[in-house]
């Protein structure tokens, strides 16, 4: 197939399935066409990325007959020296390079990354994007091979990175994070994820030169307080802040984020905030398009009041809520969000056990009750047990008009007879029905539920 795609720049592969053979793209370089720029290759062994790296080797000129991939993207059963190396001197034209791998046991020091492997990525004088990933999927581990010396290198020979993903960096303190962001001056994206040694001192001196950063995710790590929040609220282009399990985050840092004239990313995933933290941003000028408040168990119907009706940007801006895992949201609180929230199209409840018929139906019929309120695309009611069975006939034509998904596993709804479902099915043929517990938008085809 592919040797007859002469002219093909882009090209992803995925074998779908939990237990699959990596070696299944080992002779894919054979037809490779050199036209490729873009290559996403899922699963694939380190030996054979290794050997496809070797095959791909390009000129040093653009112009010339070689292979001039610019974007690499692999998944892998460990990211070593070995690899970085191959990749590094076969490939210097790489402007996106992404690695991550999911190994089933500690990598032994021969196979293994370390500082040394990090130094040769200095040779991709074109590389602007670089994610490190070590997937804790198959084994809770690290990259522990990698301390501050390892970022330190990175930062001097990689200085035009504008967007950095790392994840499993265990070892690195504050130093070796603090490095990346004083070193990279065009650096707009920052994402760290199970960083056990970054604190608020890895932010320290963000204020002190001009910020470009328009997004930082920081993912699951536990030092991080709202004295780093309140610093990164200096970068007036932030766009997008992912604050995901950072349970020291706390309202104290919301002011600051309330006057983010860009910012519509929001995610507080368990944080310790509180009704009264939602009203500072119910009553701010931050134009959220998207924010989660997953987990957070301080929150009650009250904050969404506040977060609704504090006469903000944030009730005209608002289309996806996630208030999933919260206890004290119950009727009240989406009865609020079904009035109010006219820009609303995406909202997770999962787990809302307070959550009963009366406000599904409200959600239903948001469409009718306010000519101006915009229809509900998703929803995810998974684990609301406080729902009837009588509640799948919301789903019925003409309620719930323009939903495309809802998310009804361990609700009384997949009780029902199968003829309902099978009407609704036949009804609304673009609508998925998920019973499987799924995150949103899981009909792209890679999802795997159990029987």
């Amino acid at each position: 197939m592919l040797g007859k795609c002469r002219y093909l720049e882009d090209l992803s592969l995925k074998i779908k399935g939990t237990e699959v053979d990596s070696s299944a793209f080992q002779s894919i370089e054979f037809s490779l066409p050199r036209s490729i720029k873009f290559l996403k290759l899922k699963p694939v062994l380190e030996n054979n990325a290794i050997h496809l790296a070797n095959r791909l080797r390009v000129s040093k000129s653009p112009s010339s007959s070689g292979f001039v991939l610019q974007f690499l993207s692999l998944l892998l059963d460990v990211i070593s020296d070995r690899l970085l190396v191959a990749i590094s001197k076969s490939l210097p034209l790489l402007a996106e390079l992404h690695l991550e791998d999911r190994p089933d046991k500690e990598p032994s020091d021969d196979r293994d990354l370390t500082n040394d492997g990090l130094h040769f990525l200095g040779s991709c004088h074109f590389l602007t994007d670089l994610s490190l990933i070590r997937s804790r999927q198959n084994y809770q581990g690290s990259f522990k091979r990698i301390n501050d010396m390892g970022m330190f290198v990175l930062a001097q020979t990689c200085t035009d990175l504008e967007s950095v993903k790392l994840s499993g960096f265990s070892k690195v303190s504050d130093a070796g994070f603090a490095s990346l962001l004083q070193s990279c001056q065009r650096l707009k994206k920052f994402e760290v994820r199970n960083a056990f040694l970054m604190s608020d001192l890895a932010f320290h001196d963000l204020i002190q030169a001009p910020c470009t950063l328009a997004e930082v995710r920081l993912l699951y790590c536990g030092l991080v307080t709202s004295e780093t929040v309140k610093k990164l609220a200096f970068s007036r282009s932030l766009e997008v802040l992912d604050l995901c399990g950072c349970k020291s985050v706390a309202d104290s840092c919301l002011g600051s984020i309330s006057c983010l004239q860009r910012l519509t990313t929001l995610n507080l995933t368990g944080a310790d905030i509180t009704d009264s933290g939602l009203s500072v941003i119910g009553q701010g000028n931050t134009p959220i398009s998207y924010l989660c408040l997953r987990g957070c168990k301080r929150l009650t119907d009250k904050g969404i009041s506040f977060l609704l009706c504090g006469g903000g940007a944030i009730a005209q801006t608002l289309s996806a809520l996630d208030l999933g895992y919260i206890p004290g949201i119950s009727d009240n609180g989406i009865l609020t969000i079904a009035t109010f929230g006219r820009e609303i199209t995406e909202l997770c409840i999962r787990n809302c056990f307070h959550v009963t018929d009366l406000a599904l139906r409200a959600l239903a019929t948001k469409r009718w009750s306010q000519d101006r309120s915009k229809q509900l695309c998703r929803v995810d009611i998974f684990n609301c047990v406080g729902l009837s069975a009588d509640a799948l006939k919301l789903l019925r034509k003409p309620l719930f008009h323009g939903l495309h998904w809802i998310g009804i596993g361990k609700t009384h709804l997949t009780s029902n007879e199968d003829t309902m479902i099978t009407e609704i099915q036949k009804e609304r043929p673009w609508l998925t029905l998920c019973f499987h517990g799924c995150e949103m938008e899981c009909h792209d085809g890679w999802q795997f539920h159990s029987p």
